[in-house]
């Protein structure tokens, strides 16, 4: 279809003509362009401000880790989620995957780092990971004291009302986002592909889509310290149960 991937590229200035998307320019050369869809994750929030724009999107830190084959796993066992227990997981290569939720999340700030630098480096915490293994013994013991290949981390990017930031910006014509996917941003992508042409394409897109549009952070005002709060809060609680 035409399309050519260019890994290892730095996006450096996006420039507009007319008020409108242009091109960007990278670090091997410029590309001429109409649309800029904006899916860089936890850096999501420099590419916007090379389009003069600004949205809430915190990274928070999420991690889990995979053990060495166990004893009584088959890798036909579907994946799972315990919302009691705040933990999900799946058999990889023999082994549990096994990740979860925090109660106090910890999140780092985007406007203390810059597109050129690489988002901060996360070390394994070992009492959160210890925390997942001993709540998920109740159900499967065999994961306690087990040796671990691997553990996974990474700043997913969560927003203020826990909904994704997709669509066109009113503001800068041809700039469009698909970030702060809330920890969904690759098991979603593909409702989020979906999402993302209904925003542009279609001429009576659904309430739904309407209500992700990025406009909604540019066409009102927000605080950084109370949105930082606040998705941190749906990080939090993303399996709590509200009582009523």
């Amino acid at each position: 279809m035409g399309v050519q991937f260019s890994t290892g590229t730095g996006v450096e200035k996006i420039s507009r003509q007319d008020g409108r998307i242009a091109g960007i320019q990278t670090s091997r050369g410029e590309v001429h362009c109409r649309y800029v869809i904006n899916a860089a994750g936890a850096h999501a929030y420099h590419i916007a401000q090379l389009a003069g724009l600004e949205f809430p999107i915190v990274p928070v830190r999420h991690e889990y880790f995979v053990t060495v084959d166990l004893p009584g796993l088959d890798p036909s066992f579907p994946c799972f989620r315990i919302p009691d227990l705040t933990l999900y997981g799946r058999v990889d290569e023999g082994g549990m995957l096994l990740g979860g939720w925090e109660p106090a999340a910890l999140h780092s700030d985007p406007r203390k780092f810059s597109i050129e630098e690489t988002v901060p480096p996360i070390e394994p915490d070992g009492e959160v990971l210890g925390s997942f293994e001993e709540k998920m013994s109740s159900l499967f013991p065999g994961s306690v004291g087990a040796r671990k290949s691997r553990v996974g981390k990474g700043w997913p990017t969560f927003t203020p009302d826990g909904q994704f930031i997709i669509g066109e910006c009113s503001e800068v014509p041809g700039f469009v986002m698909a970030g702060g996917c809330n920890a969904h941003g690759i098991s979603g992508s593909g409702g989020i592909g979906k999402l993302l042409v209904e925003s542009l394409f279609d001429k009576a897109p659904s309430d739904y889509v309407k209500a992700l549009s990025p406009n909604r952070f540019t066409e009102t005002s927000w605080d950084w310290g109370v949105a930082t709060v606040q998705a941190r809060k749906i990080y939090e609680t993303y399996y709590g149960i509200e009582s009523g």
